[in-house]
């Protein structure tokens, strides 16, 4: 009994463990001081994070990639900016969040420290000829297809979240095509997977 009771103690301790560590790989934003159109930002676990800057009409007016570090601060000069709307977006592998910052017409910076939206993108597993979807807080509805190159759809469906997750497993056919896309999309998002069975 006592062997059984140590057994179900490592396995709960594996799951935690793992749980804990996919969460460590999603990044971590926030700001410091907002300072005379200056904007102080702190990443945590910025492994593989893109920053872009658009404006109202979504035009884009700045982008980098931060690949090296656990821990990095990047300053923002919006001194050039006119007074408007703007947003900042972070995005990873895992996930995509999108902040307000407004410049008032007497040249004042406010940004809104809440993200307007955050997104976690669908993650994929493929073993063989095997794809797993899996999506976490999800919120609304989800839209699923399967096609492939040639635009002949294989598979659609409209999904609801089981306690905000949706998880879906495909069989894809390599005699049938070895290159599939699926296509996801929840509350006006859209992501596209191509999987090759090459």
């Amino acid at each position: 009994m006592s062997t059984l009771l140590k057994a179900v103690f490592f396995a709960g301790s594996l799951l935690f463990s793992a749980n804990l560590m996919s969460k460590d790989r999603d990044f971590s934003l926030s700001f410091g001081n907002v300072q005379a159109k200056t904007l102080n930002v702190q990443l945590s676990n910025a492994k593989s994070v893109s920053v872009f800057v658009y404006n109202s009409a979504h035009d884009e007016l700045f982008s980098e990639n931060l690949t090296d570090g656990d821990h990095i601060t990047k300053t923002y000069d919006f001194q050039s900016f006119a007074p408007g709307i703007y947003y900042l977006v972070a995005e990873s592998e895992m996930k995509i969040e999108k902040y307000k910052i407004k410049i008032s017409e007497g040249n004042a910076m406010e940004v809104e420290k809440t993200p307007v939206s955050a997104v976690n993108k669908p993650q994929y597993t493929v073993s063989g000829h095997m794809a797993k979807l899996h999506m976490s807080d999800v919120t609304g509805p989800v839209y699923i297809s399967v096609s492939d190159l040639s635009n002949t759809t294989y598979y659609t469906s409209s999904r609801k979240a089981d306690n905000g997750k949706v998880d879906v497993t495909f069989d894809l056919d390599p005699k049938t095509a070895d290159q599939y896309i699926i296509r996801v999309e929840e509350n006006g998002n859209v992501f596209n997977k191509m999987i090759s069975l090459r």
